[in-house]
């Protein structure tokens, strides 16, 4: 197992303890003195401090040496610079925490050569935040057993860059449609139906920028899909100080590997918006359609992210929240008791009326 020298902590100025990013002041801030500074002003006390400047490294350097064995290839060991303990983590983690001193560490060699990203979107929303939304979202929720949404479940919230490839591309389509009209109308002796068979033809063309598609397999697509979306227009120039605080992966799915769902949501966003146009029918069915993408491109980005991992009688249950727009989303347990409490008062309600309506009527 191989060890990576460069670690890289942001200092506070005044007492020299680890700096955190906070999403809504954008600036570093300190712990323990409970002072904030702007990116320049800790990247010029940083550089003072150390031989090496970010303009120093070598973004060309692939880290890694790999071991025989599959699992122990996964890892690797870092040096904390503040109390020399040892921080082992996997292959794809870019930012970390030490287990030692819990000061925030960035391994720079993580993101080096092309693995660099193009761009990230700062957090904006606090671990306070997510509480909060996933308190939210378990109101109003009537089935959902009173012991999952405990305090101490609500502590396992990890913030999290989550490597993004971002597509942009020039679409074609062509589709046809079956569609029918129904007319229905009566007279003092028979009910009368009429239907009209179309076929519809539309052909349409679009530019396409920044759809998203998670590049960690560790991630659930779907789950990532469901806090979309981001807003771009705060996307910023890639820089490590924002990953103080947070943990960070760089990517391990390829570009070319998001092709097909890119695909699939450029045709489904032609279907829906051609679906639109169609007024007065009675059904419109897609019979085929044809789809050219041409000027492909895919950008590298971190998007935030807070993860919250619990399990409740076993079973691994994840929510997952937008870092930027506090949107989150996620699957719930069901309590048996509460079900079966639940549907026993609908069919006893059900039952009621039932009953009351065959009195009215007798």
């Amino acid at each position: 197992m191989s060890t990576e020298p460069k670690v890289i902590e942001y200092k506070c100025p005044c007492c020299g303890a680890g700096l955190l990013f906070r999403g809504d002041s954008q600036q570093l801030t300190c712990e323990y003195c409970d002072n904030s500074f702007d990116l320049e002003t800790v990247r010029a006390f940083n550089a003072s401090e150390s031989q090496e400047t970010f303009e120093e490294f070598q973004w060309d350097q692939e880290p890694s040496e790999r071991w025989s064995d599959a699992e122990e290839s996964r890892l690797n060991v870092f040096i904390c610079p503040s109390c020399g303990g040892e921080i082992m983590t996997e292959e794809t983690t870019a930012a970390s925490f030490c287990p030692y001193c819990d000061n925030p560490t960035i391994m720079p060699g993580r993101l080096s050569g092309g693995l660099k990203p193009d761009a990230i979107i700062p957090f904006r929303m606090s671990k306070e935040d997510a509480k909060e939304a996933f308190r939210k979202l378990c109101k109003g929720k009537p089935l959902l057993p009173g012991m999952f949404t405990k305090e101490q479940r609500i502590e396992k919230i990890t913030g999290i860059y989550v490597p993004f490839w971002l597509y942009d591309c020039c679409g074609n389509f062509d589709g046809n449609y079956n569609a029918t009209r129904i007319h229905t109308w009566a007279d003092a002796n028979y009910n009368y139906t009429r239907t009209e068979h179309f076929l519809l033809k539309r052909g349409a063309r679009a530019d396409f920028q920044g759809i998203p598609m998670d590049g960690s397999s560790k991630m659930d697509n779907t789950l990532m899909e469901s806090i979309e979306p981001f807003d771009y227009s705060q996307l910023q120039n890639f820089d490590m100080a924002f990953l103080s605080g947070y943990l960070a992966d760089k990517y391990d799915v390829p570009s070319d590997q998001g092709k097909q769902r890119v695909k699939e949501r450029v045709e489904n966003a032609f279907d829906a918006q051609l679906q639109s146009s169609f007024l007065g029918y009675s059904t419109v069915v897609p019979s085929s359609c044809q789809l050219k993408i041409d000027h492909s491109k895919a950008r590298y980005a971190l998007m935030p992210v807070w993860i919250l991992n619990t399990r409740y009688r076993g079973k691994l249950y994840t929510f997952a929240m937008n870092g930027q727009t506090g949107r989150m989303t996620g699957s719930f347990p069901i309590s048996p008791q509460k079900c079966a409490i639940w549907f026993g008062g609908i069919f006893a309600g059900v039952t009621l009326l039932a009953t009351l309506v065959q009195m009215v009527f007798r």
